[in-house]
């Protein structure tokens, strides 16, 4: 079976043209498009401002803070500690020092001069004397590198020797200092160590070995001299190279537990979620309108060019933007407003919940194409809300899609529990499906498995079926549920139909049989045309006698003349209407019983008055229904199954052939009346009509074959337009319960 149409403005006056040429501003929408756009950009925005916190470094927290929501921020401390790092590796940077090698050379040399001049001029004296006296000649030179044992050395050895010693100190001088030597004490170790290797290298002597490697460590000096204004200038280019360290916040991370002391960090974390100094963000407040304003926007032209008859009802449009303010506010609450700390996949699949419960509202109570629109940019929030995660998102508006089609047909508990089963088939493999692409353990999609496909299904379908309950009676909406319920033959105004109008009774049974069957063929919505159908004729309680179902001796209308008989049957309209507001019953209903006469000729009493007359446009205006027209699929099929339902009572002997002729001659009747000028229906959906009500009406008339009089005089012959006296005057295929005025007329 197809799925039944929206309960949506059925019965209002449709416009001849499918909208207006230019968008006219109403200002009762207008205001309602400005509330709506900043109560959303409140929401989007304020992120219901968080506590101020007064801890200071050092402070010991009382409490565990959790971040309410999701934000990078630029981590100074540790950009710091990086840029500290850089300027550290940069290194220093030195100067090299001019004829460096020269003055190692003379060096060596000066210390070897004036060793040979002790040798050759203080020959007679000890030692300890001459190495007081080359000690008090070179001071500095020697300092503590040169060792007293060296010396002494150097005092005993051959001329040969001391030449030697000299030649290979002056190599390996020459060799070190042709290397880079910075001012730096590493540097001179690590000279000293290798000067060291190369002279215990030369001979197997220690003590000569000893003497040319002090000498050398002594004569070398760094070749490269630190520049502190070069180095410092380095450093801070290194340091400026370095970006900036930008930090994640979780929404629902702890940012500090409770009993742990404040460090520097946890400052920073607060100053990043505003809860040092809590203020608004003016920019990213704009922006938000901004871009709400575009979305309202758009949303506004979609519904005033596709949806002209829900643009220019401001109580749907109040609905939609209900529905919408509080979906986003559960959104953007979650758990926070209970103190609840909610981790963001829990945040995910809560707002995976206010989503589908948002599109299932939408498509019962507004339309299920204006419900796609609706999720598929409350996903948007959502992605939004979640700092652009599209995972939740992406599930949000699949899901609401199950829901809107699930709840699209619903008709009792069992179809709500199959939407429920239908959520939870598809939350469990879209759970299963991010998980894998998102690489999640399988704790983690178990535990999503739960989510998706126990509680979102159960908590939707419970919070759409109390919904549904609150909402459509303020907003004036009928739901398939509460037109179940009016379904009930015990409903006291159905007990009160049969009760004090039994033939009525019998009369709208029998035609929201046939409205039934008519709107399942052309896919409109049966349940509406059958429930319309059995409160279509309810005004008939207020004079049940003036109509001939529910005769039983005599007609009261031999008694009065056409013209208040006509003002008896046609107020039942107007009786129906007062007594459907009695009832409180839905304005669908309502509307359908106003117009399920449409504008219909009373073609008895018209033929009476009238007699020998001149038609006319004036006279026959007094005759006829006050309207208006079926301006529904649904009040088009009541109209056309009350009459040829009430035509159909009066075939005698019917044959499949006839009856279809009954049903063609009242269809055509209605439509060369114009009767169904205001509605939608196609051609090609009055034959699919034509044939349903000929089906039914076979079943259930049970047709006999026809015997003719052979008794003699003239056989009667059932007219193609219902009646059984070809004497009588002819109807327009108006309800003949409505119009005849006794059992002796019989009228189609």
């Amino acid at each position: 079976m197809k799925p039944h149409l929206p309960l949506i403005n059925r019965g209002t006056k449709k416009s001849s043209e499918k909208s207006e040429s230019r968008l006219a501003v109403d200002p009762r929408r207008a205001a309602l498009a400005v509330m709506t756009v900043a109560a959303l950009s409140a929401l989007l925005s304020l992120h219901l401002l968080p506590g101020k916190v007064n801890l200071k470094v050092g402070d010991v927290s009382p409490e565990t803070i959790l971040a309410h929501r999701t934000v990078r921020y630029r981590d100074t401390i540790q950009t710091e500690l990086r840029r500290a790092q850089a300027a550290a590796s940069a290194g220093r940077v030195y100067d090299p020092v001019p004829n460096a090698v020269d003055q190692a050379v003379g060096t060596l040399k000066s210390m070897l001069r004036a060793i040979e001049n002790v040798r050759r001029e203080k020959a007679g004296l000890s030692a300890v004397h001459k190495i007081a006296h080359v000690r008090g000649q070179l001071g500095s030179l020697l300092g503590t590198q040169v060792s007293d044992q060296t010396l002494k050395v150097l005092f005993s050895v051959d001329p040969d020797t001391l030449r030697q010693i000299e030649d290979d100190a002056l190599r390996i001088v020459s060799t070190a200092m042709s290397k880079e030597i910075r001012e730096d004490p590493a540097d001179i170790r690590r000279a000293h160590k290798e000067i060291a290797e190369e002279a215990y290298s030369l001979t197997t002597e220690k003590a000569v070995a000893r003497a040319v490697a002090e000498l050398s460590q002594a004569s070398i000096r760094p070749n490269q001299i630190y520049n502190e204004e070069r180095t410092r200038a380095r450093q801070e280019r290194a340091k400026a190279e370095v970006p900036p360290t930008y930090g994640l916040i979780v929404r629902g991370e702890p940012v500090i537990s409770k009993g742990e002391r404040v460090l520097p960090e946890h400052i920073e974390k607060f100053r990043a979620l505003g809860l040092t100094h809590p203020r608004l963000d003016w920019q990213s407040v704009a922006c938000t309108t901004a871009f709400v304003a575009l979305v309202v926007a758009l949303v506004t032209l979609y519904l005033w060019r596709y949806y002209p008859e829900v643009h220019a009802d401001t109580k749907t449009l109040l609905l939609i933007a209900l529905i919408v303010l509080l979906s986003t506010l559960a959104l953007r609450i979650g758990g926070s407003m209970l103190g609840i700390p909610l981790s963001q996949a829990q945040v995910g699949y809560l707002a995976i919940l206010w989503v589908v419960v948002a599109g299932m509202f939408l498509s019962v109570l507004i339309s299920q194409q204006i419900a796609v629109l609706i999720t598929a940019l409350l996903s948007i929030v959502v992605s939004m809300i979640l700092n652009n995660e599209l995972r939740y998102a992406s599930s949000a508006f699949l899901m609401s899609l199950v829901g809107i089609y699930s709840v699209a047909n619903i008709r009792d508990r069992y179809d709500q529990m199959r939407a429920g089963g239908a959520l939870a088939a598809v939350g469990v493999l879209l759970v299963w499906i991010t998980g894998s692409i998102a690489s999640d353990s399988v704790s983690d999609m178990l535990l999503g498995t739960f989510y998706a496909g126990v509680l979102i299904p159960a908590a939707a379908v419970t919070l759409f079926f109390f919904g549904t309950v609150l909402l459509e009676r303020p907003f004036a909406r009928t739901t398939h549920i509460s037109l179940l319920e009016l379904a009930d033959t015990n409903k006291p105004l159905l007990r009160r139909l049969v009760m004090e109008a039994p033939g009525t009774y019998t009369h709208s049974m029998a035609v929201g049989h046939l409205a039934e069957t008519a709107a399942e063929a052309i896919g409109a919505d049966s349940l509406a045309a059958r429930v319309a159908s059995y409160y279509h004729d309810i005004g008939k309680i207020r004079r049940p006698h003036f109509f001939i179902e529910n005769q039983r001796v005599e007609n009261v209308h031999d008694r009065i003349n056409p013209t208040l008989s006509t003002l008896v049957i046609t107020s039942h309209i107007k009786d129906g209407v007062d007594i459907a507001k009695e009832y409180r019953l839905p304005k669908l209903v309502q509307d359908i019983i106003a117009q399920h006469h449409g504008t219909s000729l009373v073609q008895y009493f018209y033929s009476q008055f009238a007699g020998e007359q001149d038609p006319s446009t004036a006279l026959e205006q007094q005759f006829r229904y006050s309207g208006p027209k079926p301006q529904t699929k649904e009040a088009a099929i009541v109209m056309l199954a009350d009459s040829v339902e009430a035509a159909s009572r009066c075939l005698d002997k019917p044959t499949p052939a006839k009856i279809e002729m009954l049903v063609n001659r009242v269809v055509a009747d209605k439509l060369h009346d114009g009767q169904l000028d205001e509605c939608d229906l196609t051609f090609k959906e009055l034959s699919k009509i034509t044939v349903s009500f000929a089906r039914a009406l076979v079943g259930t008339m049970h047709a006999r074959i026809e015997y003719h009089d052979v008794t003699g005089g003239e056989a009667r012959k059932v007219a193609v337009n219902g009646s059984v006296d070809s004497e009588q005057p002819t109807s327009t295929g108006e309800s003949a319960s409505d119009e005849e005025p006794g059992s002796s007329v019989v009228a189609g």
